[in-house]
């Protein structure tokens, strides 16, 4: 290795090294990248409509699989059907006149008076509670199930004198704005579902526009960064905002309030489920999922878990970020399907953001920001392209063997101190941020005083900070 460079560091959320002149020995230890996986079984926040008639479960619904699963006599029995459960053999059976239903829990098939049925998912023993899924039963019993995408409902239809058409449920569209939610909320005046017209009236023209692969553009405000804020347009509307700034609030949760506090006034979800695709992602932040909107708190687990920021979101379009995320930005995804020059662009947009969001740490904390390192942004760039091609995440490449320093070497940048971090599977620049910053390591690097400029590059699901001090 080069006399003039050595490397020190690393960690868990993805890894990084710093370089000091005249240090020791390399140490590297691997570490899994974060990401969003998802999973098969979750809590759903779906409603369910009887006859045009809203019923209200004491216990959540069910998700296995993309099948929704309800308390068997919570449904039934408003249907008209009698109920006996059977604890000797594990078994629900369910009659109504000629019909008869046996479910044996775990099983993945049915009697259907005596004949045997396969099932896509079996009926369930959850917290004492027998479930059972809800489509199977619904129709087997002679009545019409209906998804009702505009209010997230199924509805169902049954018996004499009703048929399956559901206008009547579409009383409401997605919520707008924030009043059915019963709290105060403030972002800077904006809010959700507001026109960019009212946008432009309360913040004036954007300091800049980064578009998505998500369908809405970033109106990004950081003239102030200690007051930076996202603001997302799509079709004219406010659908999404982010920020890090210290004058929101989200009922009784503001910058400075700890998680466990948070934890105290809402219930945050596990899993989002969406289901056009009959899928549940993971939820790794603490969220709250409303039927028209989602909500995401960003903490500092270093600084005794304190909420930093905050992410409002539509519910159509934070499905759409997590579902177009997996197709063309992840690894197993159809990237090579999206417009090159538009995946590039929000690429582009999510190295701006990172870089922005470094300085807001940095300037909050009375550090010098850094400048923009376009050389050093490229050799990241083009690290993270690397990294994504040959599909591995190490601070080594696997191709051509080469460190950062020698990378930096190669492409003639000379300094006398760099640091590396790099990450892999966040949906985007602001989550990257957040988790870097809940690395120690990595939040070394961001806050060193002693670096001085930054270059970003980010290749679908890949990316790489590269720090630089000059001689």
């Amino acid at each position: 290795m080069n006399s003039k460079k050595a490397l020190i560091n690393l960690f868990i959320f993805s890894t990084a090294f710093l370089f000091f002149l005249l240090c020791g020995q390399a140490l590297r230890i691997e570490g899994a990248p974060a990401s969003n996986s998802a999973v098969s079984y979750g809590q759903a926040d779906i409603g369910i409509f009887l006859n045009r008639k809203e019923l209200f479960p004491d216990v959540p619904l069910i998700i296995d699989k993309g099948r929704t699963l309800v308390p068997v006599r919570f449904l039934l029995e408003a249907m008209g059907a009698q109920v006996e459960w059977r604890g000797d053999n594990g078994a629900v059976y369910i009659y109504l006149e000629d019909l008869s239903i046996e479910l044996v829990m775990g099983s993945y098939t049915a009697h259907l008076n005596g004949r045997i049925v396969p099932l896509e998912t079996p009926a369930r023993l959850i917290n004492g509670r027998a479930y059972v899924p809800l489509r199977f039963v619904a129709e087997s019993l002679g009545a019409s199930v209906i998804w009702v995408d505009e209010i997230r409902s199924v509805a169902i239809a049954y018996g004499e004198g009703f048929d399956d058409n559901v206008s009547g449920l579409l009383r409401e569209e997605r919520p707008a704005t924030y009043s059915d939610l019963g709290l105060s909320i403030e972002t800077y005046g904006v809010a959700l579902g507001d026109t960019e017209e009212k946008v432009l009236q309360v913040l004036g023209e954007p300091d800049r526009v980064d578009p998505t692969i998500y369908g809405y553009n970033w109106w990004v405000y950081n003239r102030d960064l200690l007051h930076y804020l996202l603001v997302g347009i799509k079709d004219g509307r406010v659908v999404s905002i982010y920020t890090c700034g210290q004058k929101w609030r989200f009922g009784p949760v503001k910058p400075g309030t700890s998680l466990s506090e948070l934890k105290k006034h809402f219930s945050t979800a596990d899993g989002l489920y969406v289901e056009e695709t009959r899928t549940i992602y993971t939820l790794y932040l603490p969220t709250l999922i409303y039927k028209g909107i989602m909500v995401t708190f960003y903490y500092d687990s270093l600084d005794n878990n304190k909420i930093t920021a905050i992410r409002l979101e539509d519910r159509a379009v934070a499905e759409d970020r997590y579902e177009l995320f997996f197709q063309y930005r992840s690894a197993q995804g159809e990237g090579e399907a999206y417009d090159p020059r538009g995946m590039r662009e929000a690429e582009m947009a999510d190295e701006r953001q990172i870089f922005d969001l470094a300085n807001v740490e940095r300037i909050r904390r009375g550090l010098p920001p850094l400048s923009l390192h376009q050389l050093a942004a490229q050799v990241a760039r083009e690290y993270s392209r690397e990294m994504f091609i040959y599909n591995y995440f190490d601070h080594v490449s696997h191709v051509t063997g080469k460190t950062l320093d020698q990378r930096l070497d190669a492409n003639g940048i000379d300094f006398r101190l760099a640091a590396e971090n790099i990450a892999r599977g966040q949906l985007d620049g602001i989550e990257v941020h957040h988790g870097l910053m809940n690395s120690s390591r990595h939040r070394d690097n961001i806050l060193n005083r002693d670096l001085e400029s930054l270059g970003v590059g980010v290749y679908r699901e890949c990316y790489t900070q590269n720090f630089i001090t000059a001689w």
